[in-house]
């Protein structure tokens, strides 16, 4: 592995690096400071990360590069050819069109001052005297931070129901209340043009495990399908105001777009190739229930093997496939030709 690194350096700086700056490459792909930023959870990459501490920048920044080589060996496998990732990419459509617009929106609208910073580490300061104002600096970022994507997103989504006028048909609600029978064609809510059949509800409920519900199926659940109708309302909503904003959003759905495809890449990788073949056997889950048998205790009593043993299954299986990806990972390091302008750090 041919690493060039120019060093991470350790001071502040005034300005914020542009967010179109490269501040890594791997084996010849870039990664820009915007990436980073939104890595570290700032939708649109405009916002600087003043609030965020060096070493989770830095932590953010391994997990991109990683990223880039898992993406680049399934491309490498011909996984992008494949019809599973066609048929993935088909899926999430909608939802890369949809990301895209509220992504803009970030981009454009949210911004974070130092003064609200300040105003916010100052409360966080005043309420636990204990707060470092490092501490109280990178909670007060969050924290303003979030308040203005969660203020953004509700200026979008009801931008988007006041062009579709979404409503929900209280009579056949009323039904599925009473417990009437209906057909998959009844139509449970309109967003414009488009339409929320009961058949449509009953599939999206049907792929959600229906766990204690007072022996009620969730399709017969009126609260559950409310929810669901209003969340598929306000998707045609926010869909319908995307497409028709589309020409502006080239650029973020070319964006969104290729981090689905890395996405969706890494996923078939990591499920075909990396993780083929890791199994837990019962030896292993016997050997991690002697190991922990301490803590397995009921009443003072021992649980019993048999009990636990799928719970075991799953913590060790879990176990076996980090460090398969570790394996995988490091291996593709070793080979690749990585380079990270560090220097940048403190900018992002």
């Amino acid at each position: 592995m041919l690493v060039v690194s120019l060093g991470w350096g350790g001071v502040g700086y005034a300005h914020a690096a542009p967010a179109d700056e490269i501040i890594a490459s791997v084996n010849g792909e870039k990664i820009t400071v915007h990436e980073l930023r939104e890595s570290l959870g700032l939708w649109g990459g405009a916002v600087p990360a003043k609030g965020i501490p060096l070493d989770k920048k830095k932590e953010g920044l391994n997990r991109l590069i990683d990223a880039c080589l898992l993406e680049q060996s399934a491309r490498a496998k011909g996984l992008d050819k494949t019809e599973d990732f066609s048929k993935l990419m088909k899926q999430n459509g909608q939802g890369i069109t949809i990301n895209a617009l509220f992504r803009r929106e970030m981009a454009f609208r949210a911004k974070v001052t130092e003064d609200e910073i300040k105003a916010e580490a100052g409360k966080l300061r005043k309420e636990d005297k204990n707060l470092s104002r490092e501490e109280a600096r990178s909670r007060a970022f969050g924290v303003v931070w979030g308040n203005k994507v969660r203020q953004i997103e509700e200026e979008v989504i009801a931008a988007a129901k006041k062009d579709t006028s979404p409503m929900i048909d209280e009579g056949a609600m009323a039904r599925i209340e009473k417990g009437d029978p209906m057909k998959d064609n009844v139509v449970l809510g309109t967003a414009g043009s488009s339409a929320v059949l009961y058949g449509d509800v009953k599939k999206l409920l049907q792929t959600v495990p229906a766990g204690k519900h007072g022996g009620r199926e969730l399709t017969g659940n009126p609260a559950m399908m409310r929810n669901v109708v209003n969340r598929e309302l306000t998707r045609i909503s926010l869909l319908d105001y995307a497409r028709r904003q589309e020409s502006g959003d080239l650029k973020w759905l070319k964006t969104v777009q290729r981090e689905a495809e890395r996405a969706l890449l890494i996923g078939l990788l990591t499920g075909n190739v990396v993780l083929k073949g890791v199994k837990v056997t019962d030896k292993e889950i016997g050997d991690a229930y002697a190991k922990h048998s301490g803590m397995l205790v009921r009443d003072g009593k021992p649980i019993p093997l048999p009990e636990v043993k799928e719970e075991i299954r799953r913590i060790v299986q879990g176990d076996k496939r980090k460090l398969a990806i570790e394996k995988y990972v490091g291996q593709l390091r070793k080979k690749a030709k990585i380079k990270t302008y560090g220097k940048l750090i403190t900018k992002v």
